[in-house]
């Protein structure tokens, strides 16, 4: 009877992991150039308040910010400060809105839609950045 012996050497990107580790830092890019095309949205759209007739003070804009959360999700938040913006008031969904006539510029509603449909385009943007480090090819 014959026996045969065969011995394979695996190396590289996807059996040492390193792939894997580049596949979270692309991940994690993208939330994060996503985030920040969003927040420079936001902050255009912002910068053109002014229902008032008074003039944009800026305030609102500057409200607007990116914060890390767990695993590296990024949040894109307008918050409150007493005194200076109110960006539950400015989208539209504070109680201040039910008992006013303004019903907000629904800025932040606007710009997700947006963002659902551009993150694949800012996602294959980056991609040529990590796909070395999977083991592909670029082009």
């Amino acid at each position: 009877m014959a026996t045969s012996r065969l011995n394979v050497r695996v190396s590289g990107p996807l059996f040492d992991g390193r792939a894997d580790r580049a596949v979270y830092d692309f991940l994690d890019a993208v939330k994060k150039d996503v985030a920040e095309t969003g927040r420079d949205w936001i902050r255009l759209e912002a910068e053109g308040f002014d229902r008032s007739g008074r003039g944009g003070t800026g305030r609102a804009s500057a409200g607007v910010v990116i914060k890390g959360s767990k695993f590296n999700d990024q949040i894109i938040s307008g918050g409150i400060r007493e005194g200076e913006y109110a960006w539950p008031w400015l989208e539209g969904v504070s109680k201040r809105n039910e008992t006013t006539r303004f019903k907000g510029y629904h800025t932040f509603r606007k710009n997700r839609l947006k963002l659902r449909k551009r993150w694949p385009e800012i996602a294959q943007h980056i991609l040529p950045k990590y796909l070395p480090l999977m083991g592909g090819r670029v082009g």
